[in-house]
């Protein structure tokens, strides 16, 4: 009876280990070409953002190539950077501030600090609940990957002109010398981000044998109830030196320079910040009567 129980316990183990990692299987056959093919623009999502490629003269292909100034934060097999404190202004996704993100080697980006990058089946098309882990998803281009190195990099002026005319800045994501799992031929892409009006940036360099036919490229928010799909599973879909442009709806194209950044910050840290500031302001009248009853 012992021996029954601990088969069952172990059993239990065993399947609960297994649920947290998906099956790899390098000989699985590609997904169908009925996926969803891109379009120059397309959206809005129900939140509002819209997209457009570099056929577009507004959504230019600037590779930022940070392989010889980046951080290598992730590299191999189904791995993740972990949380990245991001070093300049927080940004607003899906109408959401998050000041850390991870970013993991199978081409995806998270606001799930705990995702250990486990996810390596695309969905198809957005919004899906991710197979593993949650958080509001980012996919330059999501698949099974083994990644040679993932950096990232923060520039306070983004060498990517952001097409509102006035600098910003940008986070920047790179996949360096990634291959799709079970083929050994490496391409690299990258993700920016920008720091003020919150654009999204995918930019793809050559050698990717796929070419979108077994990937996902789009956005969605926590709880997968919105996003938006610019290819998924589509032969073709991912072609060299393209880009693919997601923009916040507070800050449209053709709208001039982005403003200062105005976020809505939750009421229990909007409160904080508020009392934050009263403290200040307290501290500094009473150092300013020592100092005048000093002199006195």
């Amino acid at each position: 009876m012992k021996q029954q129980l601990s088969a069952l316990v172990l059993g239990i183990i065993i399947a609960g280990g297994a649920s947290a990692q998906e099956a790899k299987n390098a000989n699985a056959p590609q997904a169908p070409f009925s996926g969803v093919a891109p379009n120059a623009t397309g959206g809005p999502d129900t939140f509002g953002y819209t997209f457009l490629d570099s056929a577009e003269a507004t959504c230019p292909f600037q590779f930022v190539d940070i392989t010889a100034t980046g951080v290598e934060v992730a590299s191999g097999d189904d791995d993740s950077s972990g949380p990245i404190a991001l070093a300049g202004p927080a940004i607003n996704f899906y109408g959401t501030v998050y000041s850390s993100l991870v970013a993991t080697t199978n081409g995806a980006i998270s606001t799930d600090l705990t995702d250990g990058g486990g996810d390596l089946s695309n969905d198809c098309p957005l919004p899906v609940t991710p197979s593993t882990s949650g958080g509001a998803r980012i996919y330059p281009l999501h698949d099974d990957l083994e990644t040679g190195s993932l950096l990232y990099q923060y520039f306070p002026a983004c060498p990517r002109d952001n097409g509102y005319g006035t600098p910003e800045g940008c986070y920047v994501f790179q996949w360096n010398n990634a291959n799709h799992f079970g083929d050994t031929t490496l391409f690299s892409f990258q993700t920016i981000i920008y720091a003020t009006s919150f654009g999204i940036v995918f930019q793809q360099l050559p050698g990717n044998p796929e070419l979108g036919s077994g990937s996902t490229t789009g956005i969605q928010n926590d709880g997968a109830t919105d996003g938006l799909t610019y290819t998924c599973d589509s032969a073709g879909s991912i072609a060299a030196n393209t880009a693919q442009c997601f923009i916040h709806p507070a800050f449209p194209q053709g709208s001039g320079a982005p403003p200062a950044v105005q976020i809505d910050l939750p009421v229990s840290s909007r409160l904080s910040m508020l009392l934050l500031a009263l403290g200040a302001g307290l501290a500094g009248m009473w150092a300013f009567t020592r100092r005048r009853k000093n002199i006195s």
